[in-house]
């Protein structure tokens, strides 16, 4: 199961490179970060040109994180009532 969990901006020379998990972290919080880490769930980061800033130099990251078992997905839901069930096409 898939979780969207926010979005975060940043420039695009971090993309793919230890900085950007510190951009992920300061968007989501340490607290569901180190969840995620902890549970060894897999982090989806989808980035595309940004809408605010010049889109050649940041870029928008929208974050989720798949959940295997949907007992802790239920878990997860429920500790972060922020995050956001997204349902992925077939």
């Amino acid at each position: 199961m898939r979780y969207y969990i926010g979005q975060c901006e940043y420039k695009w020379s971090h993309a793919n490179k230890p900085m950007e998990a510190l951009w992920i972290q300061r968007a989501v919080g340490t607290d569901i970060y180190r969840t995620v880490e902890e549970n060894d769930w897999d982090w989806v980061w989808l980035r595309t040109n940004s809408q605010t800033l010049p889109g050649d130099v940041y870029c928008r990251c929208d974050i989720y994180v798949e959940i295997p078992n949907s007992k802790q997905g239920t878990w997860f839901m429920v500790k972060y009532p922020q995050a956001q069930l997204v349902e992925k096409a077939l």
